[in-house]
């Protein structure tokens, strides 16, 4: 009986528990401007996995190497949406704003270079080698690994809307396979190729 009084008491007494509410304040954090491709790049895309601030709690010298892996991690083990070009562009950005890299090396440069001439992808204007490159699609999609070109043109070949169901799975990633950041028309693109061309 008296056990069952001490249970009843707890009991109450977590019932009249107030619930506490924590508001934490906005993340008003800005990047360091910079007239780099790769600006604009962190702008739209850093927040998408975690608060701007965290840039600045890295290491204050680290170089372009060490950017570029930290930007390979993010996207290879955390699913960040950028692609693997991005991730260089963002990383030469990261490494002169907050880093020991200057707009005038050699490599900060041809980066730079290599940016501006990319091709702007349009639903009507698009390079689908461009995209299985930037992306990375070839380097897991091989016999030994997952299903090569050859194999998903088959497996959707003469199914019907294949290009739809295609370029859904494509966007959506598999298993053990990363979602890419791409979008809708890409991943049709990407699918109308496969169907086309792929395996012949």
């Amino acid at each position: 009986m008296r056990f069952l009084l001490i249970i009843l008491t707890l009991f109450s007494l977590t019932v009249k528990a107030e619930v506490v509410s924590i508001s934490l304040p906005m993340d008003n954090t800005k990047l360091k401007p910079l007239a780099l491709p790769g600006y604009g790049l962190a702008q739209s895309k850093c927040h998408l996995c975690h608060s701007v601030d965290y840039v600045m709690y890295q290491p204050p010298e680290m170089d372009l190497k060490e950017w570029t892996g930290e930007m390979y991690k993010m996207r290879n083990a955390y699913g960040a949406p950028i692609s693997m070009d991005e991730a260089k562009f963002i990383a030469a950005y990261l490494s002169v704003a907050y880093g020991s890299a200057k707009e005038t090396d050699e490599e900060i440069i041809a980066l730079t270079k290599l940016a501006n001439a990319k091709i702007i992808y349009h639903p009507d204007n698009l390079d689908v080698q461009s995209l299985l490159s930037d992306n990375d699609c070839l380097t897991c999609h091989k016999d030994s690994e997952a299903l090569s070109i050859k194999e998903m043109r088959s497996k959707y070949e003469g199914t019907d809307n294949a290009v739809d169901r295609l370029g859904v799975a494509i966007k959506l990633g598999g298993l053990g396979m990363p979602k890419p950041p791409i979008n809708r028309h890409e991943s049709e693109a990407i699918a109308k190729f496969i169907l086309d061309e792929g395996g012949k």
